[in-house]
């Protein structure tokens, strides 16, 4: 698939994902059964969406070797961020988020991403 293709349906589904983010954050109370796994699904969804272009551009800009070489990175990392992003909104609802855990998460995420890296290009 093509880099443009891939972007602009990751904007359709971050533009659907956002106006369920806001539909469900509007007509749905938390205490109903299942909505905050469906919101938090929705909530990886979503930013995992907005964040692949720019990830893929990112990548392609970068990277370009590593980009011809593993063309879907732009989407584990992209994946990667709207993890991040749904663990923080976990601890937050929790009130334990910090700057701590936050840093703490981002770079576990970081260590997992770089022993991939180095996995992939051991075995190539």
């Amino acid at each position: 698939m093509g880099s443009r293709l891939i972007s602009i349906a990751a904007i359709l589904v971050a533009g659907i994902g956002w106006w369920s983010l806001y539909e469900l954050t509007g007509r749905v109370t938390p205490d109903q059964s299942g909505a905050l796994p469906f919101f938090f699904a929705l909530l990886f969804l979503t930013m995992t969406a907005t964040l692949a272009p720019a990830m893929a551009y990112l990548n392609r800009r970068i990277a370009p070797q590593t980009a011809t070489r593993d063309p879907w990175r732009f989407f584990r990392h992209s994946a990667w961020g709207g993890l991040c992003i749904t663990a923080w909104a976990w601890l937050q609802m929790h009130r334990a988020l910090n700057v701590g855990f936050a840093v703490i998460i981002l770079m576990i995420l970081i260590a997992i991403e770089v022993l991939i890296s180095r996995l992939r290009s051991e075995k190539m």
